[in-house]
């Protein structure tokens, strides 16, 4: 095994004999000068393939710690799973989880909503996903509430392969055809299959526009901002919003971000018109810290503080 780049003592990119990338995790395998053959390969925990390049900026922002709980979790439940799954879940279920449990730790305790109506449809998901949490509670330390239930129950439902998307995954167009039955008479826009794709490309025109950058669509941090906002017009379809109020945290934010507030207030403008009815402030919260990341990101790539 070729070891090929650091990114950090127990976390390298390597590539293997048939010269495919593959992340590896074990105690000091990025310690040695890179790069260098790695013979004993007992020493490597974890090794992850087929991982999309996009992810690579998570391995050096969350815990080797959180990594490995999640693959271990997911190691544990997989043979309940109806099917394969994308094998970036992995990534895509650390950092949720991750950010899940720094924001409890920092007391941004802001309620997720439950689905009663998700949890009708995919019982099994669901009961996988409650008995993670609950795995991540106990072993991390914190009380993560009942809506990250939901909340990782969707991360499954988006990562089931292909061959499960007819009968596991509902499809765009219904979750679209939800949304728009749930708005419907709410002064909302006519029905449509593709409100779910409008919606994202509204909101990063707004963003692109309001501080005039060209947004990276193949970033992680964008990944993230298109996928909060997918769950966005799913929950509206479900007829789910947070409900837990945060004035201090929400008024903070706008204080100490005043344009990405005015960005925000703008794209909240648009949410309207689609659906009837203003976000909640947690919602708009939500929304500050991606479009904050989205931001400092492109504005840092303008500066040459990170490569393009």
């Amino acid at each position: 095994m070729k070891v090929i780049r650091k990114i950090n003592n127990n976390v390298a990119i390597g590539k293997d004999d048939n010269g495919h990338e593959v992340i590896l995790f074990g105690k000091g395998i990025g310690f040695p000068a890179i790069p260098y053959t790695l013979t004993d390969l007992s020493k490597i925990d974890r090794t992850y393939y087929n991982i999309d390049k996009k992810f690579y900026g998570l391995l050096q922002e969350i815990p080797d710690t959180v990594f490995l709980l999640v693959s271990r979790l997911l190691d544990a439940v997989r043979p309940r799973l109806p099917g394969s799954l994308n094998p970036n879940l992995t990534f895509i279920l650390a950092d949720h989880i991750h950010f899940a449990v720094d924001r409890q730790r920092k007391g941004m305790n802001f309620s997720l909503p439950y689905s009663y109506e998700l949890e009708y449809e995919y019982p099994e998901l669901t009961a996988i996903s409650r008995w993670i949490v609950r795995q991540v509670n106990e072993r991390m330390h914190v009380h993560l509430d009942k809506g990250e239930i939901s909340s990782i129950t969707m991360h499954f439902l988006n990562a089931m392969m292909e061959n499960l998307q007819e009968t596991a995954v509902p499809s765009q167009a219904a979750v679209s055809g939800q949304a728009d039955s749930a708005s419907a008479g709410k002064g909302s826009k006519p029905p449509g299959p593709d409100r779910t794709t409008r919606v994202i490309s509204a909101l990063t025109k707004i963003v692109e526009d309001f501080f005039s950058i060209q947004l990276d669509k193949k970033s992680y941090h964008y990944f993230r901002f298109k996928n909060h906002l997918k769950f966005f017009v799913q929950r509206k379809g479900r007829g789910g919003e947070f409900t837990s109020p945060n004035n201090d945290i929400f008024d903070s934010v706008r204080n100490a971000h005043p344009d990405i507030y005015e960005c925000v207030q703008r794209m909240d403008d648009f949410l309207f018109k689609e659906f009837g009815e203003r976000c909640p402030r947690e919602e708009l919260l939500y929304l500050m810290i991606h479009v904050s990341q989205l931001h400092n990101k492109e504005d840092c790539n303008r500066k040459g503080i990170t490569p393009e």
